[in-house]
């Protein structure tokens, strides 16, 4: 009986590039060098010299900033939209792309969706080749694309986007994708994102060796994808590891879902059938051919051997310290990069300005941080001042609650109300209405006991009497007894009220 996952995923952060063919784009090749001998010198002419670069083409790809062009008109620089074309295509699918070599899932929780504006303004290249040259245009527009039916396969949603490219500086490129059918079809987008394995209780070695596959369950074991970090550019490929990322044509879907529908199951086709060959090579990034074995994973294999040749071959001293910088934990390159000097270079170049960048962002919260404490610290001396005045207020309205209840017990005696005096007690009721009860019933208890001379027993004291006096006839004062007489308790209530809707 297996024991039960217990150990938690953690978050990973990589950067791929949605590719996995490439081709080469020439503006022109003359008859005196030939198709042939192009295709065998490339890779030693990749630093072609003003003259080849003159040869290829006005604006080649490898172009030298420094070039001079006496006859340019100044009109040339300016450009104008009549220049442009801009055609859609399918940028990025919600899928599972790479599946025969690193399968990443953008399916998951909407996160390709809410990614989508970060793509507005990104650089268009040709087969990932950054270098500014090598720009022919800009991402204008995107817009999400929902999933749809062509026959019985499902084309996935996704992003699409209005590539505005240069067609003037470019025509070859433009009159490719513009023809039909298109010679220029696939796109491919190089994205940063962070991602969480599909089995969290699989030890590192253990995912990445079985990458790819299926367990028991028939779940294929990826990369899952969480956050989608920022876009670096976008480039025409022949075809990107999203086989459903192809131009966009002008019935709104992509042109050619036949590719997409058997590259899409090419891989589970193969998986199973041992007698089917399934293996793809890569001339421009690996230069590797693949042995043809029984299966596909016998053909991964044999690539994955062809790179650790490579590796030996490095400076040994090099090679190990590229491996303990790179290591888990450490460094990581843009998927699909050798760890070669140039890459690592521009790896830790990438980190060094991410760092001051962070620094800046440290700095500007350390400033924020300070003036939120010097806030919080006024806010609290100021709760403390209003918690003092609450005590005071609390102690004014009990001792007002308190006197007004002993008010109305010497005044009513006996016959106090219990209600009333739940009533006074009562923490809804104010401190307005315990000050007007308490002026009330004090003005009652003086007409009902006046204050009497000790000595004498004359009314006539400092203050005026509460008791009322008349003459009769003989002229003789008497006490007007009228203003003694008790109040129902039906009477007081009547007053209290009154009292408190006045």
């Amino acid at each position: 009986m297996s024991k039960k996952f217990t150990k938690k995923n953690k978050e990973h952060l990589d950067s791929m590039v949605i590719g996995q063919g490439h081709t080469i784009m020439a503006g022109y090749i003359p008859e005196s060098v030939g198709a042939q001998a192009f295709s065998e010198n490339y890779y030693k002419w990749k630093t072609p010299t003003p003259d080849t670069i003159a040869q290829f083409g006005f604006w080649g790809g490898d172009i030298d900033y420094n070039t001079y062009y006496p006859n340019l008109d100044k009109s040339e620089l300016t450009p104008k939209d009549e220049e442009f074309i801009e055609p859609m295509f399918r940028l990025l699918s919600e899928t599972i792309v790479s599946k025969n070599w690193n399968p990443t899932d953008f399916s998951q929780n909407g996160v390709l969706k809410a990614s989508m504006k970060m793509l507005l303004g990104q650089t268009v290249n040709c087969d990932h080749e950054t270098n500014i040259g090598n720009a022919i245009g800009a991402v204008s527009q995107v817009m999400w694309q929902e999933s749809y039916k062509d026959g019985h396969f499902t084309i996935p949603a996704g992003i699409n986007g209005i590539l505005k490219i240069d067609g003037k500086a470019n025509p070859r490129i433009a009159r490719g994708i513009l023809m039909e059918p298109p010679s220029i079809h696939s796109n491919s987008v190089t994205v940063q994102f962070k991602w969480d394995k599909s089995h969290p209780g699989m030890e590192d070695g253990e995912f990445y060796q079985k990458l790819g596959t299926y367990d028991s369950k028939g779940e294929m074991v990826r990369r899952i994808v969480t956050e989608v970090v920022r876009y670096l550019e976008t480039s025409l490929v022949s075809h990107g590891a999203d086989s459903f990322a192809q131009k966009i044509g002008s019935d709104g879907k992509i042109v050619n879902p036949t590719f997409a529908k058997r590259t899409w199951a090419s891989y589970e086709e193969y998986r199973d059938d041992k007698s089917k060959q399934y293996f793809f090579t890569d001339y421009k990034t690996d230069l590797s051919e693949f042995q043809e074995k029984d299966d596909t994973q016998g053909s991964l294999i044999d690539n994955q051997e062809n790179q650790n040749n490579n590796k030996e071959n490095m400076n040994k001293e090099l090679q190990e310290f590229l491996e303990k910088l790179f290591g888990d934990n450490m460094l990581s390159l843009a998927e699909g990069k050798e760890m070669t000097q140039e890459e690592v270079i521009s790896c830790i170049q990438s980190l060094v300005s991410s760092k001051n960048s962070l620094q800046t962002t440290v700095d500007n919260l350390t400033t924020e941080k300070s003036s939120l404490t010097e806030q919080i610290t006024n806010l609290n001396a100021e709760v403390a001042n209003l918690k003092e005045m609450a005590t005071v207020g609390k102690n004014h309205i009990a001792s007002l609650r308190e006197n007004a209840v002993g008010t109305y017990k010497k005044l009513m005696g006996d016959k106090a109300d219990e209600t009333i005096i739940t009533m006074l007690n009562a923490e809804t009721t104010g401190m307005v209405t315990l000050i007007s009860l308490q002026k009330d019933y004090q003005a009652r208890l003086e007409e009902k006991f006046p204050m009497v001379c000790a000595s004498c027993g004359s009314h006539d004291v400092s203050r005026a009497s509460s008791a009322q006096e008349s003459e009769d006839k003989s002229g003789t004062k008497t006490e007007d007894k009228s203003k003694f007489v008790e109040k129902s308790t039906s009477d007081v209530l009547d007053d209290i009220y009154k009292s408190k809707f006045k």
